[in-house]
C-alpha cells in the first residue's frame, strides 16, 4: 500500500496541512519543521501521486525542464542560462530553477515531489543518492560545463584552454609566470591549471608561483599589485575573467607592462581590452537545451551512447 500524506503526518507528529505545505515548498514553514517532515518522507519512501496533483492544481508539467545552479552563480553560468532559456522558450518548454548551496540535500528532496521531465545540472557532480532520486522519478539529466564518466555531459575542454593561455604568455616572451585561482577549487579550475602547466612544460618552462584567493575582483587587484611590486613576475594567468579584471586594474594603476590573460570572455573583457580564453556559454546552453529535449521526447535511439560532447575554447588576444 502506498504511503500517503496522512501517514507522514501521523509519523512526524505534524498536521496534514503542515505536511502539505512542506511538500509544496511553502515559505511559511520553519526550517526545523521542514527538516523533520522531509526526514519522515525519506524514511517512509513517500512518492507523490503526480497525476493526482496535476488534476487538483490543473498544472501539467510535461513541458517543464529543471535547472540546478550553484547558490553563487558565476557570470559565465548566466550566459549558459541565457542560451538555455532562449532555446527552451522557442521549443515551448518552461524552466524550473533550483539554487543549491548549504541546503543542497533539501533541494534534492524537493525533487521527489516536483513535476519536471528533465534536468540540466550546472553544479558539482551529483552524488549517488541524488542520481537515485532522479532515476526513481524517471528524470533524465545532463551536466553542463562539467563532465563525469558514464553520465550525459556537454562541456568545454578546459585543459586545452589552459594550454592556450600558456602559449599566449610564452608568445609574449614571459619568463616568470604565476597562476591566480579561486579558493573554491572546481573541476574546471583543476583542468585549466593542468593544461596550463602542460603548455608551459612544452615550452620548457615551469610555473613560478601559484596563488588561491576568493573570487573577488578587488582581492585580485591587491594581490596583483603585490606581485608587480615584488618584481619577480612578468606574466599571470587567472582562472577566470572576474579575477583577471582585478589584475588589469592593478596593471593600469601601476602602469606595469606585465602580461595577463583571463578565461571565459565575459562581456566586459572586450571593452577593457583583456586577453582571454573564450568559451561560448550561450552556445553551450542551447546545446544542452536541445539535447535534454531530445532525451525527453525519445528522439534518440534506445541504444544511443552516453552523451559526451566536448567543445573547444579559443584564444582572444587583445594585447593585455
Amino acid at each position: 500500500m502506498s504511503v500517503t500524506i496522512k501517514d507522514i503526518a501521523k509519523v512526524s507528529g505534524f498536521g496534514v496541512g503542515t505536511v502539505s505545505r512542506v511538500l509544496n515548498n511553502s515559505a511559511s514553514v520553519s526550517d526545523e519543521t521542514r527538516k523533520k517532515v522531509l526526514d519522515v518522507v525519506d524514511r517512509l519512501k513517500y512518492k507523490p501521486n503526480k497525476m493526482a496533483k496535476m488534476l487538483v492544481t490543473g498544472q501539467y508539467n510535461n513541458s517543464t525542464i529543471g535547472i540546478i545552479l550553484p547558490k553563487i552563480t558565476h557570470k559565465f553560468s548566466l550566459k549558459i542560462l541565457e542560451g538555455i532559456y532562449s532555446c527552451l522558450n522557442d521549443l515551448g518548454y518552461s524552466l524550473l530553477i533550483f539554487n543549491v548551496g548549504k541546503q543542497r540535500e533539501e533541494i534534492f528532496r524537493q525533487i521527489m515531489y516536483t513535476d519536471f521531465t528533465g534536468l540540466l545540472a550546472l553544479v558539482d557532480p551529483l552524488t549517488g543518492n541524488e542520481k537515485l532520486k532522479l532515476k526513481e522519478h524517471n528524470n533524465k539529466f545532463i551536466y553542463l560545463d562539467l563532465h563525469e564518466n558514464g553520465e550525459n555531459s556537454i562541456y568545454f575542454n578546459n585543459e586545452y584552454g589552459g594550454s592556450l593561455a600558456a602559449d599566449y604568455l610564452i608568445s609574449k616572451e614571459c619568463k616568470n609566470i604565476a597562476f591566480i585561482g579561486d579558493l573554491s577549487v572546481s573541476q574546471q579550475q583543476k583542468e585549466r591549471l593542468s593544461g596550463f602547466k602542460r603548455g608551459l612544460d612544452t615550452g620548457n618552462m615551469e610555473l613560478h608561483e601559484e596563488h588561491s584567493i576568493s573570487l573577488d575582483e578587488d582581492e585580485a587587484c591587491r594581490l596583483t599589485k603585490k606581485l608587480i611590486s615584488l618584481g619577480k613576475i612578468d606574466g599571470i594567468f587567472y582562472y577566470c575573467d572576474i579575477l583577471a579584471i582585478g589584475g588589469l586594474r592593478a596593471k593600469k594603476e601601476l602602469k606595469s607592462d606585465i602580461r595577463i590573460i583571463g578565461y571565459d570572455d565575459i562581456s566586459p573583457t572586450e571593452y577593457l581590452n583583456l586577453s582571454t580564453i573564450r568559451q561560448d556559454g550561450i552556445k553551450l546552453g542551447e546545446l544542452g537545451a536541445k539535447r535534454i529535449v531530445n532525451l525527453i521526447e525519445k528522439v534518440l535511439k534506445d541504444n544511443e551512447p552516453v552523451i559526451h560532447q566536448c567543445l573547444l575554447p579559443e584564444l582572444i588576444d587583445r594585447g593585455s
